[in-house]
């Protein structure tokens, strides 16, 4: 599964590119507290947002079996949670090293496979830490709470609960987990959201029937960016 690898790659580059120091965190087993389901955090009670008044926001989730994530880890680009001063802008990227997701040529169990990573995000509540997704603008927003700032939450320790939940799917091999701050950082990687949102809505327009003649299908772009879009697309055409 190499759909999403120039993701990977235009975002590492970004991140590269973008100047910011670089904290890594080795994942050890040791997370943040998770509160079992979602909590509302009123605004008197917050002591941080992130990606929220006016600041970007963007959220994306890459699906790789190529070898490149290689453990189990946090990065922080910018500023960690206890040094934020007001508002910011924040990104969270998630890069799943998978086992082969179509070592049957199943494409419809590939597709699900990925969905159900996708949906990993929703099942992660971090005590204190409110989040609020829009899907279709691909932007998380974080509410911090007092109380997990004084108990000492750290995106390292919020980064672990996710790689935690994400283990848990017996075809997860290792997971990156990257967290962003900082403003420009974040509007740089927009594009790259966007990219991998096309792609898996392209997935579901193979597993709805889309027409099988590339000369008159809306996707063949895609098709002819994306390595291993097409070959899905055919496979199962000859289904």
């Amino acid at each position: 599964m190499k759909l999403y690898d120039n993701i990977i790659s235009d975002t590492m580059n970004a991140l590269a590119a973008g100047g910011e120091s670089i904290k890594r965190y080795s994942y050890t087993g040791s997370f943040w507290k998770d509160n079992g389901s979602s909590e509302f955090i009123m605004q008197r009670d917050a002591a941080k947002e992130l990606g929220s008044e006016g600041n970007p926001s963007v959220n994306y989730t890459l699906v790789t079996t190529s070898g490149i994530v290689t453990e189990d880890e946090v990065l922080v680009y910018g500023s960690d949670i206890s040094e934020i001063k007001g508002s910011c802008g924040f990104a969270r990227i998630v890069i799943l090293e998978t086992e082969d997701l179509q070592e049957d040529k199943d494409t419809e169990k590939a597709f699900a496979s990925i969905r159900n990573l996708e949906f990993v995000r929703y099942h992660v509540f971090p005590k204190g830490y409110m989040v609020r997704v829009s899907a279709s603008s691909n932007q998380e927003q974080i509410r911090i709470s007092q109380g997990a700032l004084a108990g000492g939450i750290s995106f390292a320790k919020v980064g672990s609960l996710y790689i935690k939940k994400y283990k848990e799917l017996p075809e997860v091999k290792h997971v990156r987990v990257i967290f962003i701050t900082d403003k420009e950082m974040v509007k740089s990687l927009v594009p790259n959201a966007e990219k991998a949102s096309t792609i898996t809505k392209t997935l579901t327009h193979i597993l709805d029937g889309m027409p099988t003649d590339c000369g008159h299908c809306s996707m063949k772009a895609v098709c002819d960016e994306v390595d291993g879009m097409k070959e899905l697309h055919l496979g199962k055409k000859n289904k």
